[in-house]
């Protein structure tokens, strides 16, 4: 009697397909696994490199911007105001018995009427303040006017944060827009 159930000897196709297929299987989530993530890195280098480089063509733009950690160069001091007003540089310089904080801006009047931007008193980060600044003076629209400003700081004090006064010169009168401007990081030189 012969059984037609009884597998053939040599006859593991079926195993043998299942066991391809799952291989396959293994191997595609694992290219996913892999792939996805470096694809996302990938994209993200590439637009990094690509604004660097002048991804626009090199027109002048007016980026506006503020980082959460606090304002940092190349940042929009006063985002509310239509002119802009970018932190260009900024730096501490270590003195014998002070150290020397300078803040570089560059006002770009996008506006229709005349503006002006003052940096006013800083407050270090033991909560000291100290008077002093400068004005880019009335800047008109349409003009670009690029100023630095400079405080004497106590010693081994880093400045956290900068006093900024916007002021548009509107025909029915001076608008101000003032706050306390939380800095990001300003690096120290010897």
């Amino acid at each position: 009697m012969s059984d037609e159930s009884a597998p053939e000897p040599g006859g593991d196709e079926p195993e043998e397909a299942g066991l391809v297929s799952r291989r396959w299987l293994i191997r595609v989530l694992v290219g996913l696994g892999i792939g996805v993530p470096v694809a996302v890195e990938a994209s993200t280098l590439l637009r990094m490199v690509a604004s660097r480089l002048g991804g626009d063509g090199g027109a002048p733009t007016t980026e506006r911007r503020t980082t959460q950690q606090g304002t940092g160069i190349g940042d929009e001091l006063l985002p509310e105001t239509e002119p802009a007003d970018t932190l260009e540089d900024a730096q501490v310089r270590v003195g014998d018995d002070a150290w020397h904080f300078e803040a570089t801006v560059r006002v770009e009047n996008t506006g229709d009427a005349p503006y002006t931007l003052e940096l006013g008193t800083v407050t270090t980060s033991d909560g000291t303040r100290v008077g002093g600044g400068a004005s880019s003076g009335r800047v008109e629209p349409g003009d670009t006017r690029t100023f630095t400003s400079a405080w004497s700081l106590p010693a081994a004090e880093n400045p956290q944060s900068v006093t900024v006064v916007g002021i548009t010169h509107a025909e029915g009168g001076d608008e101000r827009t003032e706050r306390d401007v939380r800095l990001g990081h300003v690096p120290v030189r010897g």
